[in-house]
């Protein structure tokens, strides 16, 4: 950790959690042709409600 802390057991504990976390497996990455059909149903399920939230968010997600 780079602040300091008046516990050293709880900044050990954290760098060791700190340290375990690992970017996930590339088999955890999804495909073009998923992310396009994701895009299909969030704009359907946007146009199809009547609450424009979920629209925003749809529009969000292309934007992301």
């Amino acid at each position: 950790m780079t602040t300091q802390t008046r516990d050293p057991q709880f900044a050990n504990y954290i760098n060791d959690i700190a340290d375990s976390i690992k970017w996930p497996d590339a088999s955890f990455t999804i495909s073009p042709w998923e992310a396009v059909v994701g895009v299909v149903v969030a704009l359907y399920e946007g146009f199809a409600t009547p609450d424009r939230v979920m629209l925003r968010h749809a529009l969000n997600g292309i934007a992301f």
